[in-house]
């Protein structure tokens, strides 16, 4: 396995932090981030782009992402591994995934960065030991340290006994009549007032340095970088790495990509919510999830939908071709408009052939519901434990299970907190932020899947009644849903030939409570 470089970068591919492990000029790390944005196609879900020479595995840390770039050579499971583990150092570092946060501590994260790769392979070491090695301290250097402080207290001790004596003989001397300078030689009788007087010495040069400094320096241009070949756009460099990475075959092409809106900002999954084509289809359902404190599910409520967009008129007479699973579960039902016959055999059309879906405005053409009481039907389970603890605190354990098949997404859990006094969290998987308007503890992952399925927290707060910590409300996203129901295919009615579409799959939360 060979790292060629990780990074943190905005949705916009704008990077805010790379470390190279091997030799990349910063044309092409800049090229190779300012293209991966463009790079996520729709309907993926899995983590990783390949291009011609180079491998992107990224993961999602709520406005940012973080990635790896690796040859395509390597070993995709160890690349996953060392993502994970990099991904949980950036909020040991960075209380808040924010671009300032991680501007701020870049070199602390590039320290801990090389403690996990080293020449572009990945070092066996864990959490705990990567904190350990960062901020190790140096016994010469606090030897160092303790001897120039005893140095210092040494000769403040000697500064204050000098002048102690001095004093001392000053005042002898008033008092037996002399100048205090009898010693060298007859003096006035003014030179004794005046010896009396202490006057600090002036730092002339630190003065005119000074006075130059502000009054005399005459305003600068200002500086400019230095400049090589003329003017060259950055947009420009990007397509030419595009180029060179063989990802588009021509520059133009390359250009086009460059200029091209990314579709995917402001949401964790690299999915488009917005058209990208003519025809864009949308799966998404909706979670209503109560549950009793002691595990126990009230209700679980799924409703979902299938939704059909046509920009052009001249596209709108189009049919859907799905495939469904078992979906024993669910109770689905079709306009009134489309043919029932033609969906029982996979296919979503009107019955009317002539006509085509309503243009420029989305037209739900399918529904779904289920209800159920069935804990296994859970998409995470969580616990929340408050117990006494000593000195009058309530100690409170959290923990979670991932129990879906798929990945969740932006997953929060908010507690609320009896004293508006911020939680000590003494441990936690993920990251946390206490609201103090909202008197609420947030928990946060950017992504729960199978390499964290599970994972706690423990903070502790002044003596409260355990039930005030309840509700908890969790919120969550996802790009599968409960429903079995693929999306196939999109072909004309007249033709049957396929048409350019774009889709995308959604599972989101209206409600989700643990009471």
């Amino acid at each position: 396995m060979v790292v060629l470089a990780g990074a943190i970068c905005t949705k916009n591919g704008k990077a805010l932090l790379s470390r190279q492990f091997v030799e990349l000029s910063k044309v092409r790390i800049e090229g190779l981030l300012a293209a991966f944005p463009k790079l996520m196609g729709t309907g993926k879900q899995h983590t990783f782009i390949d291009t011609e020479s180079v491998r992107y595995i990224y993961q999602p840390l709520e406005s940012l992402y973080i990635l790896l770039l690796t040859n395509k050579s390597s070993n995709i499971l160890e690349d996953l591994e060392t993502l994970h583990l990099l991904a949980k150092v950036v909020p040991e570092y960075c209380h808040q995934l924010e671009e300032t946060e991680i501007t701020k501590n870049a070199f602390d994260l590039i320290f801990a960065f090389d403690e996990v790769i080293a020449l572009g392979y990945k070092e066996r070491v864990t959490l705990q030991q990567i904190k350990h090695f960062t901020t190790m301290e140096s016994h010469e250097e606090e030897r160092a340290r303790i001897e120039e402080e005893v140095k210092k207290a040494h000769a403040k001790r000697e500064m204050l006994k000098k002048m102690g004596e001095i004093s001392k003989k000053k005042d002898d001397d008033r008092r037996s009549g002399g100048d205090g300078y009898s010693g060298m030689g007859g003096g006035s009788s003014q030179s004794s007032s005046r010896d009396h007087v202490y006057v600090e010495p002036r730092s002339p040069v630190i003065e005119d340095t000074r006075a130059s400094s502000s009054v005399k320096e005459p305003a600068r241009a200002p500086i400019k970088g230095m400049s090589l070949g003329g003017k060259t756009s950055k947009k420009s460099d990007v397509a030419k790495v595009l180029k060179e990475e063989k990802i588009v075959e021509r520059e133009e092409e390359a250009e086009a990509l460059v200029e091209a809106p990314t579709s995917h900002s402001g949401a964790f999954t690299p999915q488009a919510s917005q058209p990208t084509e003519n025809v864009h289809v949308v799966i998404e359902e909706q979670v209503n999830i109560t549950v009793e404190n002691d595990g126990g599910l009230q209700n679980l409520e799924i409703k979902g939908g299938l939704s059909v967009t046509c920009l052009d008129p001249n596209v709108s007479k189009v049919k859907v071709m799905i495939t469904q699973g078992e979906n024993r579960a669910f109770q689905l039902k079709t306009h009134p408009n489309i043919d029932k016959q033609a969906f029982s055999s996979g296919e979503l059309k009107l019955k009317d052939s002539s006509r085509g879906f309503p243009a420029g405005a989305p037209a739900s053409i399918l529904k779904w519901r289920a209800q159920t009481k069935e804990e296994t039907m859970l998409p995470i389970n969580i616990s929340c434990w408050p117990s006494q603890g000593s000195e009058g605190q309530t100690v409170v354990n959290m923990e979670y299970e991932l129990r879906a098949p798929f990945d969740l997404h932006n997953v929060s859990v908010g507690i609320p907190i009896p004293q508006n006094i911020q939680p000590v969290v003494s441990s936690v998987d993920g990251s946390y932020e206490f609201n103090s308007r909202e008197k609420v503890l947030y928990w946060k992952h950017p992504i729960i899947d199978q390499s964290n399925k599970e994972g706690a927290m423990e903070f502790h707060t002044g003596k409260a009644d355990p039930r005030s910590f309840f509700p908890l409300q969790i919120s969550f996203s996802a790009n599968n849903t409960y429903c079995d129901i693929q999306l196939v295919d999109v072909l004309s009615v007249d033709s049957g030939k396929p048409v350019k579409h774009s889709h995308s799959t959604q599972l989101s939360v209206e409600k989700f409570e643990i009471v």
